[in-house]
């Protein structure tokens, strides 16, 4: 580039982004300019490390939740380093590798490593933060973008990256006073009696994490998780033993013979577990497949894809998004007590009211129509994922001027190996680029942060040897 510099902008600022920018400004010459814009009020957190309950912790041991793939101890260490002030705050015991910290805390671990790099690395020159809402990203002569926030204000960038992280959730119905769409909303839970029925929609993590922020507020009224299958997320078990399964080269490329394999394998563990008394069970074999769970993704045609969406989904969600210990004991303790019932149900009509809520729902298998009222319910199927009706205007004005697309499965956007973004006319925008959930569907196990990590250091690779050289 000229000797102006480069000016890159990373648009959101939650893991995804917050470490892009940790990445370039460690290959930052003295010219180039980093834009990190961030809508919320605190840069380097997100929705999933925004969360002020102690109570919600990561669902991954901090082993494995490094920033950077060749640091794999980064995270316990930096724990370490904190632990005095972290105990003091948040933390209850020890953080070893194996234990699970609340979310809050690894917020502060990634917003320690933007301000290492401002305050102690000398960066400040290089990093602009941004706190506003990029609204329009319009491509200009000569290469790069007119990026608008919505205070009103332009910035000419040469590239630019999409790290928004999930989709709003989708909803068919508008928020009000008993009808809840987003769960992560500062007032989903405001003003409702503690005595009250809750009807969560969805029994994955978000709906786990809304039953502890319940537990929490001291709420004894019933809470009511539907979903068609009626599947709680697993739990981790208390010490992790991981066993590979499968490698990309012996993996078949037909969905049946992939999961009856898996399956093998998962039988031959849970014997072990049960007879020698070593092992992990079936988690090792789950576990085990997450190096190359995106190689095998990549592997199954389209259609193959399809099936496993429209089938076996709920059961892999549930077996491989695990719960912390501590977390599933308190779930596990509020079923007992009869106080969280999880229904395999189908919604069939929903009635709101300003006051209250009624679910028309029918059991999985059949049978009669059941009623439910409760004063409140909350959607908890996690985020939306169609982009022809998304409600970020960012997205929205890039989609309908093809310079994005859905890819095959509407599952985010289309993008290459090398995250560029696909635009209507099937060709990749080397100056723009996604990361993170937005990329779902191309490399499905692209939520979590030992696997958005890895797409981080090779994008920052890959933009700094074409733009910043």
């Amino acid at each position: 580039m000229s000797e102006r510099g480069t000016t890159i902008a990373i648009i959101g600022s939650g893991f995804s982004g917050a470490l892009l920018a940790v990445h370039l400004l460690d290959r930052c010459r003295r010219t180039d300019r980093i834009l990190l814009v961030e809508r919320n009020s605190q840069f380097g957190r997100g929705v999933a490390y925004a969360t002020g309950n102690p109570h919600h912790l990561l669902n991954v041991r901090a082993g494995n939740m490094s920033a950077f793939p060749d640091q794999p101890g980064h995270f316990v260490q930096w724990l370490e380093a904190n632990r005095s002030t972290l105990t003091a705050f948040l933390l209850d015991g020890p953080a070893g590798r194996d234990s699970f910290v609340p979310r809050r805390i690894y917020g502060s671990y990634i917003q320690d490593l933007i301000g290492d790099r401002i305050w102690r690395q000398g960066k400040a020159m290089n990093l602009q933060l941004i706190h506003d809402a990029a609204v329009r990203l319009d491509a200009v002569e000569g290469g790069g973008f007119a990026m608008q926030v919505d205070g009103g204000r332009s910035y000419r960038v040469d590239a630019a990256v999409l790290a928004l992280g999930n989709f709003p959730p989708g909803c068919d119905m508008p928020a009000g006073p008993a009808y809840a769409p987003d769960p992560w909303a500062p007032n989903a839970l405001d003003g409702l009696d503690r005595e009250a029925d809750v009807i969560l929609v969805g029994t994955g993590l978000t709906a786990v994490d809304v039953v502890i922020s319940l537990l929490d507020r001291g709420h004894r009224g019933t809470i009511h998780a539907i979903s068609r299958r009626g599947l709680l997320p697993r739990a981790h078990a208390p010490v992790p033993a991981p066993i590979p399964s499968l490698t990309p080269e012996t993996a078949p490329d037909r969905l049946s013979t992939l999961v009856k394999t898996v399956r093998q394998a998962v039988r031959a563990a849970e014997a072990d577990l049960s007879t020698r008394g070593h092992g992990g069970g079936w988690r090792a074999v789950i576990d085990g497949l997450r190096p190359v769970t995106q190689p095998l993704w990549q592997g199954l045609a389209p259609e193959e894809k399809r099936r496993f969406l429209r089938h076996l989904r709920p059961w892999w969600d549930s077996h491989r998004h695990r719960m912390a210990p501590d977390v599933a004991d308190r779930i596990a303790d509020a079923r007992a007590r009869g106080q969280l019932l999880i229904r395999a149900m189908r919604i069939r009509a929903r009635h709101v009211t300003p006051d209250r809520v009624a679910f028309d729902l029918i059991p999985r298998g059949g049978g009669a129509v059941e009623r439910i009222v409760a004063a409140r319910a909350i959607d908890c199927t996690g985020p939306g994922s169609d982009l022809a009706c998304t409600p970020e205007p960012l997205l929205a004005g890039l989609f309908a001027h093809g310079a994005i697309r859905a890819d095959a499965l509407a599952l985010g956007l289309d993008v290459d190996t090398d995250l560029r973004v696909i635009s209507a006319n099937g060709m990749a925008n080397r100056r723009l680029a996604a990361l993170g959930p937005l990329t779902k569907g191309v490399f499905w196990e692209s939520t979590a942060v030992p696997d958005i990590r890895n797409q981080v250091a090779a994008l920052a690779r890959s933009l700094a040897g074409e733009l910043m050289e």
